[in-house]
């Protein structure tokens, strides 16, 4: 009788001791009641509270994701929660661009669930669903449809509908912005603020900087047209009610990328927002007063072609599973490129050695350019930017500028310590971590990896936050309370478990740990030793100022780092108008591709060392789309 007892009424008890509301019945399967459980997501623990009735179902789920990324977690936690609820099973979709969130809420309902007594069973495999009803296609005919929601659909559909033309925006996420959400500001030059500070740079200046950087294999009338642009698209946008200033390097000398105050044009060229998200609602809110379209929800999977070739529109899946036809006399593909495709990034930059961000776009529309006859071009590009540490994860909040609860040892990260390769060997001036792009580009010469090697003496002298440089601007934020460096490290080590992080009482104990050969290891800490002792660096070239720790104190560290990527910046070839063109550079009558689809503003995998590029990139490339197929429409009346 004990025992029978127990059976049936654990689930009510472990709910209870779990804090859950519940509602006991004895001879039910299923304890009717409210469930409370969790799971990890991308950037913090998911809650959600299940309420399920004595029968089983599913009555509503109250999801809490309010520590994931707003724009993508924070709408996925809600969304994911309402589908199951809607069709009483788990084997729902997630939300494109949150796929960790969207798990989250499903493992945490899993759990809920099980508290509950349910058989799991019934709410996987299918057979939970409610059936679906027969969903009705739906034909929309407009002059200009843009295919994505981000920063230069933004553009494009703005700059379109200023011009006369009938607009579509189709968005396959649940949020517009893309990857502008987390950008803190876009290149300008010739702004009228710039103008108003007494800044004398101009587009030419800049043109022929990025023309030479990319030793002349970018095009240049693209480079041109976009950097000519630029000033006014700044003025458009405070137009439209953005809110941005200029962190000059005369102005403010703790500009971020420490690495530009000595060359005042990378830095002075940036228009940093105020607010980056009400930057987008602004943008959004003029494009939707003035008779705009936006669907979301709405994923776009392929183009429409006469016999003659023209692009004539698009065919897309909604929300509700029917399919939409829209017929449009010019599609802008603004679909972010491949940069949330990890297989292809890393196939493209030829390592696997890089760590992608989890961004919704996945290469579609880059895909359906090519077969419509755009094409390939500058494609061994990927958005690089900083690095990271291997096993030590920094938030979405730090990636803003927000870094209060990340492990302060994103500080060694963030300073001029020895790196060494894969082979235990150094390759670079440590000193670039104060340049984002040439950080990340010399961390790619070596495979996309590298260690930071030091010792114990270090660590104690950042615990004592005694190091005589300052730490990086470049990258992730820096965590502002520091800790016992010693213990964090030991506990990152975690007994000799990690994977990513290492200890050794003595340097060969420590290659051994690495997997680096013992020998070549000792020799590099030894010669950099020496380099320290003469305050000089002459296989590098690493400032005097930077030569502070040798590594000498045993037990000894080494830390996993990799090279971070933000998206790809290639793919389809354009013209200066934006327009896509094939292989002998003669446009596709009807089709655009701007932002990261679009190749031609960058050559080979080396991001230009100037601030802002690529959001600019996008908004100058959007903008000159959307006007130019806008008069194409115009003329075409």
């Amino acid at each position: 009788m004990k025992n029978d007892y127990v059976k049936k009424r654990l689930p009510a008890l472990v709910a209870l001791i779990l804090g859950c509301s519940v509602g006991f019945s004895a001879n039910a399967a299923v304890t009717a009641g409210d469930y409370t459980a969790s799971a990890k997501g991308l950037d913090s623990d998911v809650k959600v509270t299940v309420s399920i009735d004595q029968a089983g179902t599913i009555k509503n789920i109250v999801a809490d994701a309010s520590g994931e990324t707003p724009e993508l977690g924070g709408v996925a936690g809600p969304q994911v929660a309402k589908s199951i609820v809607d069709h009483q099973s788990l084997d729902v979709d997630g939300m494109t661009g949150a796929t960790e969130t969207s798990d989250a809420v499903k493992q945490a309902t899993k759990a809920a669930l099980l508290l509950a007594g349910a058989d799991i069973g019934k709410y996987t495999g299918g057979t939970a669903k409610t059936a679906a009803a027969p969903v009705a296609d739906e034909e929309k005919t407009v002059d200009v449809v843009v295919m994505g929601g981000g920063t230069s659909g933004t553009a494009a559909a703005l700059a379109a509908e200023e011009k006369g033309a009938k607009v579509l925006v189709v968005e396959k996420s649940a949020v517009v912005g893309g990857s502008g959400n987390m950008a803190s500001g876009f290149f300008a030059v010739e702004s009228s603020l710039q103008k108003s500070e007494g800044m004398k740079y101009t587009a030419a200046d800049l043109t022929h900087r990025l023309l030479e950087y990319n030793h002349y294999l970018s095009n240049g009338p693209l480079t041109e047209a976009i950097v000519n642009k630029s000033g006014s698209t700044a003025d458009w946008m405070a137009k439209h009610g953005v809110k941005f200033d200029i962190k000059s390097v005369a102005k403010d000398a703790n500009q971020e990328q420490q690495a530009h105050r000595d060359d005042p044009i990378k830095a002075d060229i940036y228009h940093h927002y105020l607010d980056t998200n009400a930057a987008y609602k602004s943008l959004y809110t003029s494009f939707l007063q003035s008779g705009g379209e936006l669907m979301k929800n709405t994923a776009a999977t392929s183009l429409i072609q006469d016999k003659d070739g023209q692009v004539t529109g698009l065919v897309a899946q909604k929300a509700d599973g029917g399919k939409l036809i829209v017929h449009a006399k010019a599609v802008i593909i603004a679909s972010g490129g491949f940069g949330g495709n990890e297989k292809m990034v890393r196939d493209v930059m030829n390592t696997p050695n890089i760590h992608v961000l989890a961004w919704p776009n996945q290469g579609e529309g880059t895909r359906m350019a090519w077969a419509a006859g755009g094409a390939q071009w500058n494609l061994h590009s990927a958005l690089i930017h900083a690095c990271k540490l291997v096993g030590i994860t920094s938030s979405a909040a730090a990636d803003q500028g927000n870094a209060e609860n990340d492990s302060p040892l994103i500080w060694l990260l963030k300073s001029p310590l020895l790196w060494v390769d894969a082979n235990g060997q150094r390759f670079g001036d440590e000193g670039l971590v104060y340049d984002t792009a040439y950080w990340a580009n010399v961390s790619y010469s070596v495979g996309g990896k590298y260690y930071i090697v030091l010792d114990s003496q270090t660590l104690n002298a950042y615990t004592k936050k005694s190091f005589p440089f300052a730490l990086s601007g470049a990258g992730p934020a820096n965590p502002p309370k520091g800790g016992d460096f010693v213990a964090l490290a030991d506990a990152a080590v975690d007994g000799g478990k990690s994977k990513s992080i290492f200890k050794g009482q003595t340097i060969e104990e420590l290659a051994k740990n690495m997997g680096v050969e013992a020998g070549q290891l000792e020799k590099t800490v030894s010669h950099y030793n020496d380099l320290i002792k003469a305050k000089s660096d002459p296989d590098f070239g690493k400032k005097p100022a930077y030569l502070v720790y040798p590594v000498k104190s045993g037990p000894f560290y080494a830390f996993e780092t990799q090279v971070v990527s933000l998206s790809s910046i290639g793919g389809v070839r354009v013209n200066a108008k934006l327009q896509v063109t094939d292989i002998n550079a003669k446009p596709i009558p009807g089709l655009y591709a701007v932002g990261n689809v679009a190749a031609g503003f960058y050559s080979g995998p080396g991001y230009p060392p100037y601030e802002g590029l690529a959001n600019g990139f996008a908004l100058n490339s959007g903008r000159i789309a959307g006007e130019n197929a806008a008069e194409t429409v115009a003329m075409a009346h």
